[in-house]
């Protein structure tokens, strides 16, 4: 007998803030979807209007999803590993117009041009997936030193600087870059500088072999049919895609962004700042990939998204504070509905200024 997937809150400890309207937007997209979890925050300079729990985090346990919940942010993870980079540039412990090769040895003649800010723009020429997969498969585990060979062996696909190519092997880098700077494990280095000062304790990177609370199972839709997506793997680093977290520690972190104690505002304003423009459509005045963020100039306001492939989203309008956050645990495919289209329609919903449908800056 299949369990049903419903739209209908999960039940929770408190009463988090909540608007009908943003349930009535979410429930139609999620059924649509066949999300089996979602968790969504719409907030206003960093305080919850809606916190909006529905569905399951383990339909084998119908265990509900809710804003404990740890779930995999996937690309979310790259918008951390840019606000880290740029504070230590702020501290002038390393140069964004630095070469990569100052930081990593034994770089390859070809990376020689390749400066930290291309990686953390995507325009350093790099491929996006990069890891040895034999017989056309991930391994079961792969090293920090293994993914770094597997990086080497991969050919550019442009002269640093010219053109842009959205790449996990550049934000991977990045976490080498990181953890050469600092001396400390990628994970350590975030932790003691963003999560515990904040109170993020769920927080922490990807480990296959944790026991976690909490932790949402994944699933996938294969060939029109919703299973367990069984993405085991383990990596060494994962700068670009290995941040766990829960809607409650987001929503920490995106009051701390909305009013920074920890974060220097300056680098706040500076991951948003677009580095590589392109044509605008219907909803755009101008918008492209900044640091970690695509940003879009609209109407006067400043607004930066990302989503992670996970299944997880989140848009921030950096001029009015209105911010939504979803996670969910349905990962990301081909003709399927996107967690970015729960992010517009719960933003449009709680009265953000936002289309329902999304922002279409390529048209």
């Amino acid at each position: 007998m299949m369990l049903a997937l419903t739209a209908m809150p999960a039940a929770a400890q408190d009463t988090p803030p909540r608007l009908e309207a943003v349930d009535a937007a979410v429930s139609p997209i999620m059924d649509e979807g066949r999300f089996p979890g979602v968790v969504v925050a719409v907030l206003e300079h960093g305080e919850p209007v809606h916190v909006g729990e529905y569905g399951f985090a383990s339909l084998e346990h119908s265990a509900p999803a809710s804003a404990a919940t740890v779930f995999e942010l996937a690309s979310l993870t790259k918008h951390m590993t840019a606000l880290m980079v740029l504070s230590l540039a702020e501290e002038g412990r390393l140069s964004l117009d630095g070469p990569l090769s100052f930081y990593i040895e034994d770089t390859p003649e070809d990376w020689s041009a390749i400066t930290v800010n291309q990686l953390l723009s995507h325009m350093a020429g790099l491929a996006h997936r990069f890891e040895d997969m034999p017989n056309g498969q991930f391994q079961i585990a792969y090293s920090t030193d293994q993914m770094l060979a597997s990086a080497i062996e991969t050919p550019l696909q442009s002269e640093p600087g010219t053109d842009w190519r959205y790449s996990d092997q550049g934000y991977f880098l990045l976490g080498l870059v990181i953890e050469e700077v600092t001396g400390r494990s990628f994970e350590t280095a975030l932790r003691d500088r963003f999560w515990t000062p904040l109170g993020m304790d769920q927080t922490r990177m990807l480990d296959q072999s944790a026991i976690v609370s909490h932790r949402a199972e994944g699933y996938g839709v294969y060939d029109g049919e919703l299973a367990r997506n069984r993405r085991v793997w383990q990596f060494g680093l994962t700068s670009h895609f290995g941040v766990t977290s829960s809607l409650n520690d987001l929503m920490i972190w995106e009051a701390e962004l909305d009013d920074p104690q920890v974060l220097d505002p300056d680098v706040i304003a500076q991951a948003a700042e677009i580095q590589r423009a392109f044509d605008a459509g219907e909803s755009c005045e101008r918008w492209g990939y900044a640091r970690g963020w695509w940003s879009h100039d609209v109407d006067g306001r400043q607004i930066t998204s990302h989503a992670g492939y996970s299944g997880t989203a989140y848009v921030r309008d950096m001029t009015t504070g209105q911010s939504v956050i979803v996670l969910t645990n349905r990962e990301d495919g081909e003709e399927l509905v996107s967690p970015m289209a729960i992010a517009w329609a719960a933003g449009h919903a709680a009265g953000m200024d936002v289309p329902e449908n999304g922002l279409t800056c390529w048209r």
